[in-house]
């Protein structure tokens, strides 16, 4: 059984008990464990659960055990229930599902693997302070590395999940993570979190290898260690994914992430930021490197400047974004994005101008930033990007990166159907009015609103 959510649903019967052992787990006072009679009919199955109030989640727990209590209610022996510092209303997840995996939000039940990431993203973008807790209950194997080739490997990681969650087509995706037990074996002694193509098989078929010597124009010179794969749905939605390193995994500079949708002629560059704990608050410190960076960016965003006014509207027309994050866990088997705060450039910029010289980026006093969800989804629909932005630029953006010492992840997105984020298959062949076509297995197009 992968990573599964269950959904509860406590009354006014529960309701103050629960916040009783949560609090008591809060204060250190008591281990969060319990056990609680919930109305339902069904066996939920899962090794974690959400639990809703007056429609919102208010608590997350793990199962050690759940048994019939009689024909109205199932006994669930909770372990390290959690309360919510923000609760998430249960009308914002179930507008990141599609309609036939919202049950669970109206009864007791367990939602699919990729509906059950959807919903931690929100959960956690919305409650940053969940990740350890959420790993706890999963048992998430967070791999003993080196801290430098930790932190290089999950910004890779991050940076594969966020171009699945860029393209709004969630049936792109992999099940069960992006590598293989052989792979995550071999990965202590890898310089990428992808393996390098030469003797790699693809695990499975729509995975395939792609031309090593060519991407988007871009050409690899000798000593690049590259890694190509390409991933398709039952839309004939396509995402190439290369990752290319140049440098020694210790001595990198970062990662960099662009975007690019073929169609829509538009790209996006995500610089990684990292946050590191002082004293007991979580900080990205802005140094000399970190302005250098900003100034690089500057430049790109300049040369990127909408000409006229004909082409496509975009809330954003630079591509230039910085994701600040934490990076101390890697979680191999997750193919989710980390949560974190994304910032225009321009934003980051004048934040830095203002008369105090900020000498960090930090969650509690930089407030107004996109969560990792929000930003997947503005990328998913045109709401931010470049405007007729033709592969050149991209060619010479993936050298630039790898001049400066970094990591490199490009995701290519094609939809020729023009499909929206939000749009569904309604199972009928386009130009065959009436006519139905036999549905097949993850085919509906999630929505993102």
């Amino acid at each position: 059984m992968g990573r599964q959510l269950g959904t509860v649903f406590a009354d006014d019967t529960v309701i103050n008990h629960l916040r009783e052992v949560a609090d008591g787990r809060a204060n250190a006072r008591r281990d969060g464990d319990c056990t609680i009679a919930f109305l339902g009919r069904q066996r939920v199955g899962t090794q974690v659960v959400l639990v809703l109030y007056q429609g919102s989640v208010q608590f997350i727990a793990g199962v050690y055990e759940e048994t019939r209590a009689d024909d109205l209610r199932w006994l669930f022996r909770l372990r390290r229930l959690t309360r919510l510092g923000r609760p998430v209303e249960a009308s914002r997840l179930r507008e990141v599902l599609r309609r036939d995996q919202q049950r669970p939000f109206d009864n007791q039940g367990r939602l699919t693997e990729k509906a059950s990431e959807a919903v931690l993203a929100v959960v956690l973008d919305d409650n940053p302070d969940l990740g350890p807790v959420v790993g706890t209950l999963y048992g998430i194997r967070d791999l003993d590395l080196p801290a430098p080739r930790k932190v290089a490997l999950a910004e890779e990681r991050d940076a594969l999940a966020s171009l699945f969650a860029f393209t709004g087509a969630p049936d792109l995706a992999p099940v069960g993570g992006f590598l293989s037990e052989d792979e995550i074996g071999d990965i202590y002694g890898r310089e990428s979190f992808l393996p390098p193509m030469d003797g790699v098989t693809p695990r499975e078929d729509p995975m395939i290898e792609h031309d090593a010597n060519w991407f988007l124009g871009w050409t690899r010179q000798p000593t690049d260690r590259l890694a190509v794969r390409k991933f398709a749905d039952n839309h004939g939605r396509t995402l190439e994914i290369m990752n290319v390193n140049r440098w020694p995994i210790e001595t990198r500079l970062g990662t960099d992430l662009v975007y690019y949708h073929r169609q829509r002629r538009s790209f996006v560059l995500v610089q990684y930021k990292r946050l590191v704990l002082d004293g007991s608050q979580w900080r990205c410190r802005v140094d000399h490197h970190f302005h250098h960076q900003l100034g690089v960016m500057r430049t790109l965003d300049a040369s990127c400047m909408p000409r006229d006014a004909t082409g496509d509207y975009r809330m954003v027309p630079t591509p230039s974004f910085v994701k600040v994050c934490r990076l101390d866990t890697l979680d191999v088997d997750s193919t989710s994005m980390i949560t974190g705060m994304y910032m225009p450039r321009e934003q980051v910029d004048r934040y830095l101008k203002r008369p105090e010289s900020p000498k960090y980026l930090d969650p509690e006093t930089f407030k107004d930033h996109l969560t990792s969800t929000m930003f997947a989804q503005l990328v998913a629909v045109g709401a931010v990007g470049t405007v007729g932005v033709g592969t050149t630029l991209i060619k010479a953006e993936i050298e630039s990166s790898l001049r400066q010492g970094k990591s490199v992840n490009v995701g290519l997105f094609s939809d020729t159907t023009g499909r929206r984020p939000s749009w569904r298959s309604t199972g009928t062949k386009p130009g065959t009015p009436g006519q139905r076509t036999p549905r097949v297995v993850n085919s509906q197009q999630g929505s993102l609103w």
